[in-house]
């Protein structure tokens, strides 16, 4: 079939995919060559788009990573079918350069988990990781590919997956039971993708024949085997990313890249620490139903260790199990006691929104989870709303909302580029039994609170010369932790539009 796109001169093809076709072109204008992947499928109504739309502008978000692919342009060709304009990557795909060396995988890997991480971090995921859609640049440098399957999981967006569009033997486990993915989905891709580039072949899967759905689940419980040449730390991160229940897994990108990154490969240095084996963790449904296992802000990578090994002798097992009590109680209680003295305005991985508390009067630090103020604060004057403004600048990064809830947000520095900053903070309404994002954006009272005119009533500094046209507020739900408390809490935070991310702080002092 013939292409033409407008300003671009079409001069081969580079490859064919599922759904679609990647053209060698040359850009008109400013003569330069260019990838151009026209879609197979058609888009013939203004839902579908707009869905297009969204995700070209989320691989745009991206543009500029090192090991992203950049996106130039897009656009709908006159028999509606939709185009990307990308970087022209010479060096082609890794789809058949292994088996490859444990360093060179174990430095790829921590590219492009970096990628990956910086995706996450934005609401992105990517839900196609393998080896073709990593693409090597002109200079070399390694870069992920075909964001066309990723979709900003926001409320109200669609976040089924269908069979279709998994490639199998890159899936998570849990995608073959129609559970939406999450940020765990990618990290195993990932996972199963560095295990490709060291043996030649994907884990568990063979190479001679397609398998039905049946054995692709059942293959998921067979034992990953050690690969010859690989060290036994590098096997451990494979078998952590490679978990068939996502709680045994990474729990984002950046975790992965942070093992990757220390471990002691061929002349790469030592590790710092020791590389974690899987987690193992209380008994969970095997595939539970599609609600995210983490709530917000317990999404951060925190240090998970080996279980130790059990002791022969009854004595010591006893000693063990006292001494791995007395831990939690003393990391549960210096937790607990460093967020209400700093008031949850750091930004590391302890920070919380709502840490229960049994004490009969509750100071406003204990109500909400942070040091909040009502003077000055125009979501404190609404009625019944139990509204207040944080007393710090809050920060995140973009979120990822699946089903209502929260699955991943990042509490970032006000002073580095950030999606989201709060303007309020509210108790839930005592009439509201689910608190998830879409009843809470339906209720009267959050409506009044989050609202566009509070929004504006709450800019600070610079924020002040930005109107009406250039901000979006949104509803942070709390997360499922903040609802296993006696009260939950839920921020209204603003986005500003046609800017990437916001620089420094817009609401509050920071």
């Amino acid at each position: 079939m013939t292409v033409s796109v407008p300003g671009y001169q079409i001069a081969d093809v580079l490859g064919r995919g599922g759904f679609g076709v990647v053209y060698r072109a040359r850009h008109l204008t400013i003569d330069r060559e260019v990838a151009i992947k026209v879609d197979t499928r058609v888009i013939l109504d203004d839902r579908d788009q707009r869905r297009f739309l969204r995700e070209v502008r989320a691989a745009g978000r991206l543009s500029g990573h090192p090991h992203v692919v950049e996106i130039y342009d897009a656009g709908v060709l006159p028999d509606s079918r939709p185009y990307i304009v990308m970087e022209l990557c010479s060096g082609g795909s890794l789809a058949d350069r292994g088996p490859m060396a444990p360093r060179d995988v174990a430095e790829i890997g921590q590219r492009i988990a970096d990628a990956l991480a910086a995706a996450h971090d934005l609401g992105v995921l990517h839900r196609d990781i393998k080896p073709g859609n990593i693409l090597v640049k002109r200079y070399g440098t390694v870069a992920l590919s075909d964001f066309g399957l990723a979709a900003l999981m926001e409320t109200g967006r669609d976040t089924s997956v269908t069979l279709e569009a998994l490639t199998p033997a890159y899936a998570a486990p849990e995608q073959f039971h129609l559970v939406p993915p999450t940020p765990r989905s990618d990290v195993y891709a990932l996972a199963a993708t560095l295990y490709t580039l060291l043996s030649g072949h994907p884990p568990r899967y063979p190479a001679d024949r397609e398998l039905s759905l049946p054995e692709i689940i059942r293959l998921h419980d067979t034992p990953l085997d050690d690969l010859p040449g690989v060290p036994p730390q590098f096997m451990a991160v494979l078998r952590r990313g490679l978990a068939r229940d996502p709680a045994h897994r990474y729990q984002d990108a950046a975790a992965l890249r942070a093992d990757l990154s220390q471990l002691n490969v061929g002349d790469l240095p030592s590790p710092r620490h020791a590389v974690t084996s899987p987690v193992m963790t209380a008994a969970t449904p095997r595939y539970p139903p599609p609600t995210p296992p983490g709530g917000m802000p317990p999404q951060y990578p925190v240090a998970q260790h080996p279980t130790p090994p059990p002791s022969r002798r009854a004595g010591r097992v006893g000693i063990w199990v006292g001494a791995a009590l007395a831990a939690v109680l003393v990391v549960t209680g210096v937790w607990y006691f460093a967020l209400r003295d700093t008031g949850g305005g750091g930004h590391g991985a302890a920070d919380t929104i709502n840490p229960t508390t049994t004490s009969p009067t509750k100071t406003p630090t204990e109500t909400y989870g942070v040091r909040t103020v009502t003077e000055g604060c125009p979501a404190a004057g609404i009625k019944d709303a139990q509204a207040a403004c944080v007393e710090k600048a809050e920060c995140w990064s973009g979120m990822v909302v699946i089903n209502g809830e929260i699955e991943s947000i990042r509490r970032l520095p006000c002073d580095q580029g950030h999606v989201y900053e709060t303007y309020a903070i509210a108790l839930v309404p005592g009439d509201v039994a689910d608190p998830y994002a879409d009843v809470l954006e339906a209720h009267p009272v959050v409506q009044k609170v989050c609202s566009m005119d509070t929004l504006l009533a709450s800019r600070y500094g610079d924020a002040l010369q930005y109107g009406p046209e250039r901000w979006k507020p949104e509803v942070l739900p709390p997360s499922s932790d903040d609802r296993s408390t006696e009260l939950g809490v839920y921020r209204c935070v603003a986005t500003i539009t046609e800017i990437g991310t916001i620089q420094g702080s817009a609401f509050r002092p920071r």
